[in-house]
């Protein structure tokens, strides 16, 4: 299901993004905030995890901004304002000085990959990823025989999959924040921000780090999605079906993957279906 995203979120969409931003008039299956029973520990559940895995992102990321170094990306653009205007020739300076800008943020960005913190960020990655696929299968589990309570078990170790999904994720994440960071430098350069300004402007970007945590959300939604199809194929479901759920109307792409039920297991469509979607899957 897709939420009303603020206008930085919307500013990083691509098409898919926006399509499910538009939103249906049909409210979910599952209306978050009214469940009970199996579904409400389910996604309580899974809103923990997300939490937890973007903060113990968010605190290792910014333990690693000491070792970034914006000085003269920040030069650039001061030294470098977008012109004004709207013609297609002030239009292409705008874009070439943004991807410029975004390509050099991410040069430096992608230095952390060398600071002695970088090996423990991409660690808390891998663990929130591990943890989500374990508990998702636990889920699935308590969808299956219809328990109110899902099962804790050990805290699973990151194996081969979960290290790699976290280096993806990380590049994922800094290509985002480079992208931010450099609309920012651009908008502030436009308005005649000093060196000083955009400076602050570009560390509350990597502070608040919004890509990143959107990454890590739809990361661990991935994961406890994997996990949870796992527990229904070991129950031996032969087709499953794709819910829908959120607080508000669903977007139209979640809306048609549910029209479209059921789905043989090796072909239903796995949220999340964009960022920030909360529907789920079960049994058909």
């Amino acid at each position: 299901m897709g939420h009303q995203r603020n206008a930085r979120e919307r500013a990083d969409a691509g098409p898919l993004e926006l399509a499910a931003a538009r939103m249906t008039r049909r409210p979910p299956t599952l209306r978050l905030g009214q469940l009970t029973g199996t579904w409400a520990t389910v996604y309580a559940e899974r809103d923990r995890l997300e939490a937890d895995a973007d903060r113990d992102a968010l605190a290792a990321w910014r333990a690693l901004l000491g070792d970034v170094d914006l000085a003269d990306v920040v030069a650039l653009a001061a030294e470098n304002p977008p012109p004004p205007g709207s013609d297609e020739q002030a239009r292409l300076r705008r874009q070439h000085l943004q991807q410029a800008l975004a390509a050099a943020v991410l040069a430096r960005l992608t230095l952390l990959s060398r600071a002695p913190g970088w090996a423990r960020f991409l660690a808390v990655l891998a663990s929130g990823l591990a943890g989500a696929n374990a508990t998702g299968a636990a889920s699935g589990d308590a969808v299956t025989s219809s328990a109110d309570t899902v099962a804790a078990g050990q805290p699973a170790a990151p194996g081969a999959g979960e290290d790699v999904a976290a280096y993806l994720l990380a590049a994922q994440a800094l290509k985002g924040l480079a992208a931010t960071v450099a609309r920012v430098l651009l908008a502030g350069a436009a308005d005649g921000a000093t060196s000083a300004q955009l400076a602050k402007a570009a560390r509350g970007v990597l502070a608040e780090a919004l890509p990143l945590t959107l990454a890590v959300a739809t990361a661990v939604a991935v994961a406890f999605t994997a996990g949870l199809t796992s527990a229904y194929l070991a129950f031996g479901a032969g087709e499953l079906a794709f819910i829908t759920a959120g607080d508000t109307n669903v977007c139209a792409t979640c809306a048609a993957a549910e029209d479209a039920n059921p789905y043989p297991v090796a072909s239903v469509p796995a949220p999340p279906l964009h960022p920030n979607c909360r529907c789920t899957l079960q049994p058909a």
